[in-house]
């Protein structure tokens, strides 16, 4: 049994997948953990992060943070 590797997005997929702006898919990037591959000015983040932060940034209507 093998455990898969994480899937890594960059700002452009992330942008694509999300169907958000650049810039909102680079500031989702700023609030979970980077993968930096050394010698890649490019960085990633994991899938299941980026699925864990926008599940906790998810609220009802009446519970929005101010």
């Amino acid at each position: 049994m093998s455990d898969r590797l994480p899937e890594l997005l960059d700002a452009k997929v992330l942008q694509a997948e999300l169907g958000v702006t650049r810039a909102a898919a680079e500031a989702i990037m700023r609030q979970v953990p980077i993968v930096a591959v050394e010698g890649l000015r490019k960085v990633y983040v994991r899938r299941d992060s980026v699925r864990a932060y926008i599940e906790s940034r998810t609220f009802q209507k009446d519970d929005v943070p101010v």
